[in-house]
């Protein structure tokens, strides 16, 4: 899988955070990671249609994912129930939206799937896919993970 992949998709999650959660991303060393990733506690899967085909998975602890939620909703949220998943997806939707965008800039037309939320303990994902990039982000309202399998058809 190229590299090249992970910095439009880096960028607008930046950017996302920044406007609608008003933090900052920072990138911690990009992994690549072979049959599927072990999810954190709550991991947000959007596919990607088109020149490109796979999944761009959102992972985070369940702290995280109750910060995000508290920010996007103004009020404080302290479990995790169909309305914070129903948050998570919608973020997880505006930065994959974003990010096809930016894809699209580089001539790679695609589309995006509706978001899946899996909540769960050391959840293992397998898909077609073999291999995932996985890039770490510091936040101020808790640390991410995006993991990005995308192949060129």
């Amino acid at each position: 899988m190229k590299k090249i992949y992970i910095d439009p998709v880096f960028e607008a999650t930046h950017k996302v955070l920044q406007q609608m959660l008003g933090t900052e991303a920072e990138k911690g060393s990009l992994m690549t990671q072979e049959n599927g990733f072990v999810g954190q506690d709550v991991n947000i899967s959007i596919g990607v249609t088109g020149n490109l085909s796979g999944f761009i998975y959102l992972s985070m602890e369940e702290d995280t994912a109750l910060n995000v939620a508290s920010k996007m909703c103004g009020m404080e949220v302290d479990q995790l129930d169909d309305f914070v998943n129903s948050a998570l997806g919608e973020l997880a939707n505006i930065i994959t939206g974003n990010s096809a965008t930016k894809l699209s800039n580089m001539g790679y037309q695609c589309d995006i799937t509706p978001p899946s939320v899996v909540v769960g303990k050391e959840i293992q994902i397998s898909t077609e896919q073999k291999e995932f990039l996985a890039l770490p982000l510091k936040t101020g309202i808790g640390e991410f993970e995006i993991n990005l399998s995308l192949q060129e058809d």
